[in-house]
């Protein structure tokens, strides 16, 4: 995702904000001795990983193979039935992308295989992506999009934009033959993208026959991380024994920093930035109106990382970050589970009314500010979760 420098203000005030909090917690009698606890944050790394971090790139690459099948169907048979349920796979595949982005790091980061860049970024180059279509006369491949293309040209939302129009699939008979190729080649990008996600996190041995056939269709992609990325093969095992990290601590508070990531994110750049410039083409999913289900499942990603377990219903497990909270800050540990809460109840809360973000923001550039202060909320609830982990850093040392 592109950053503004609201994020940055909001990234310094969750800071500050975490500072003046820490020595109201130093004495607090709940907070246990956590001296010489590799051990326990070895299986919190070892939980997260397995519970979370694998089960969610796994069922992301397998939506993104179900949302491939749905192209092609379409592209092979022109209907609104078929356009209907490819627009129902792009969500389905969407909803799995935003549940991992309490964890864009490893991997997906742009210190790495820049997935997140590649699969996510927005706004997009309209003009861009029309001179494509016109230019190649539906001779793009998917391996060309993969490999030559902008960031700004493919991904979810270049996909996004071919089936949506104003939070609805599109008429099939809108679709032109260059569309088509487009949206398929585009298609096999992403799942290329989704799938190597996954390979990288789990190590291609520990993923299915099906998966790994998958990785193996683009030469290019293998050697991608093979060749240019080695040192992040199997990063989940990586993880979990803090390699490449300076210390336990310093590993789990990769988990830390990846929830206050995106609380910071969501709160500054996909909430407060267009809202307070009024600015309808920098609120990200408007073609399909999935903009606050986006927001929210960013949470719920945090929980998840939080309490263990993935999806939106998410089932927490016997050892994650909140059970070792919780045994040293009991206070701590439901204070986030709070506000995390009460953040998904605020996000959800601007929509009232069955508002998509974009209406919002829309009806906020012509003069009408009344959502101001349900916007205010959700974007301090953000910030509040990112102050609330910022002192989880506290019980490690």
């Amino acid at each position: 995702m592109k950053k503004y420098l609201l994020k940055c203000m909001f990234t310094l005030a969750v800071m500050l904000m975490a500072i003046s909090f820490t020595s109201c917690s130093d004495d607090d009698d709940d907070k246990k001795d956590v001296e010489n606890n590799d051990e326990v944050y070895e299986n919190i790394l070892k939980s997260y990983v397995s519970t979370t971090v694998i089960p969610t790139y796994k069922a992301l690459a397998e939506a993104a193979l179900e949302m491939r099948a749905a192209n092609q169907a379409l592209k092979e048979d022109v209907t609104d039935t078929n356009m209907e349920a490819a627009a129902a796979a792009w969500i389905k595949a969407r909803i799995q992308w935003e549940l991992s982005e309490a964890f864009l790091f490893g991997p997906v980061s742009e210190d790495h295989l820049n997935i997140d860049a590649h699969i996510d970024s927005w706004p997009l180059e309209l003009e861009e992506i029309k001179k494509e279509i016109n230019l190649t006369e539906g001779e793009l491949t998917g391996e060309r999009a993969w490999k030559e293309l902008e960031d700004e040209v493919i991904g979810f939302h270049v996909t996004e934009y071919l089936l949506y129009r104003e939070g609805k699939s599109r008429p099939a008979a809108d679709l032109t033959s260059g569309e088509l190729n487009y949206l398929t080649a585009a298609t096999d990008a992403l799942v290329w993208d989704c799938v190597l996600a996954y390979v990288a996190w789990a190590g291609e041995e520990n993923v299915s026959a099906d998966i790994k056939a998958v990785y193996r269709e683009n030469n290019d992609v293998v050697s991608f991380l093979e060749n240019e990325n080695a040192s992040i093969k199997s990063f989940g095992n990586k993880l979990s024994s803090a390699d490449s990290y300076s210390s336990w601590e310093s590993a789990v508070e990769e988990i830390i920093d990846g929830a206050i990531d995106i609380a910071d994110e969501v709160g500054a750049t996909k909430i407060a930035d267009p809202y307070s410039k009024g600015r309808v083409e920098d609120v990200e999913s408007w073609y399909s109106w999935h903009s606050l289900e986006d927001y929210t499942n960013n949470i719920y990603s945090i929980r998840n990382a939080y309490l263990g377990g993935e999806g939106t219903a998410g089932t927490p497990t016997s050892v994650s970050l909140s059970t070792f909270v919780k045994e040293n800050d009991a206070a701590l540990d439901t204070e986030i589970k709070e506000k995390i809460a009460d953040c998904i109840n605020k996000i959800q809360a601007i929509g009232a009314g069955g508002l998509s973000f974009y209406k919002v923001v829309e009806a906020k550039k012509n003069g009408d500010p009344s959502k101001q202060a349900v916007v205010d909320a959700a974007v301090d609830a953000c910030m509040a979760v990112g102050v609330s982990f910022e002192k989880i850093k506290e019980l490690l040392k």
